[in-house]
């Protein structure tokens, strides 16, 4: 082997072991300065990425996903390392290379995924570079941090994502019947015990169910009647015990004299609790609120089921409507 070729190898030794010390500390300068500004980078979902800017996009999407250690959120990892092994190159010439190398990916938990490299090297400015660089996933841990994002992976097994599913659905649509109905017990034990509500005057936070009862009592009470009709319902299931979900609405809101309509989306975090799924926390969001068509609150009797059109029974006739407007307390 001639001198030449050993100096090589011994560089793009380094180049692939810096690739993933700078890559696992979050140093992307370092990482980017490793590629040919015209390199391109394939890690499998469907993309190819071309050039310095599009292949950093890679690594600070993946930065999002891995925990900066000033949230809470048990579903990322604290950390990311990436051992490499078993390079092998073969030289077209003195200054281009091929090469492909086998790694494993270790988090918090142990062994999370695992995978070849297959690169493309040039001499560039006397130095060794990527000029492609492909990424192939060959195996994962069940319910870890890339099974997760490549598969969404759970941990599950079919008829248990089927009913952690199902569950949820109905969790959802409780919300909107105990809301409809003012049946403040049920709506709050909708929610984990320790739920986070807000912030008291004094700066520390509100929790537990008295202050959500009081906080969605003050809410209610701020309108009449909610017809609620829940709608798209997308689930990501992020274990056997944590999810996320985004659920649309289309809201009928007595506010005053003026009926209101509005068109909402729910950002939930669910979390299954002894047997059961519960919200964690949800988020409102208006795509818009507007007063629209007739107003029904003007509307003579129904007197259902003589007449379609008109005002009906509900919410008045339901017990715990009728408990809700006579009692005054939150």
């Amino acid at each position: 082997m001639e001198a030449w070729e050993l100096d090589a190898r011994e560089q793009i030794r380094d180049l692939v072991a810096s690739y993933n010390a700078h890559g696992d500390r979050g140093r992307f300068d370092e990482v980017m300065a490793l590629f040919a500004d015209d390199a391109v980078m394939d890690v499998g979902d469907g993309h190819t990425y071309s050039g310095i800017q599009e292949i950093r996009t890679i690594f600070t999407e993946t930065q999002e996903s891995v925990t900066d250690g000033l949230d809470n959120d048990t579903t990322k990892p604290r950390y990311l390392q990436h051992h490499t092994s078993m390079p092998a190159m073969t030289f077209e010439s003195s200054d281009a290379a091929s090469g492909q190398a086998y790694f494993t990916v270790m988090t918090d938990v142990g062994v999370d995924h695992w995978g070849r490299y297959q690169d493309a090297y040039r001499v560039i400015n006397g130095r060794w570079r990527f000029t492609a660089r492909r990424v192939r996933v060959d195996g994962t841990t069940p319910g870890g941090w890339a099974d997760r994002r490549l598969h969404g992976g759970t941990g599950l097994s079919t008829p248990d994502r089927l009913a952690a599913e199902a569950d949820i659905r109905q969790l959802v649509a409780r919300y909107a019947l105990a809301t409809d109905q003012r049946d403040l017990d049920t709506l709050v034990d909708l929610f984990i015990p320790d739920v986070r509500v807000g912030w008291h005057p004094s700066g520390e936070p509100a929790t537990g169910h008295d202050a959500l009862r009081e906080n969605l009592s003050a809410q209610l009470r701020a309108i009449g009647v909610t017809i609620l009709h829940v709608g798209t319902h997308q689930i990501a299931l992020q274990g056997p015990a944590e999810a996320t979900g985004h659920v649309y609405c289309r809201a009928e809101i007595q506010d005053g004299e003026r009926w209101i309509h509005q068109s909402i989306r729910y950002d939930d975090r669910y979390r299954r609790v002894d047997g059961h799924w519960l919200f964690v926390g949800r988020r409102h969001q208006l795509f818009y609120g507007a007063e629209v068509g007739a107003n029904p609150l003007h509307l003579p009797p129904a007197d259902w089921p003589a007449n379609h059109h008109g005002w009906g029974t509900l919410p008045e006739s339901d017990p715990t409507w009728q408990a809700f407007q006579q009692d005054q307390s939150p």
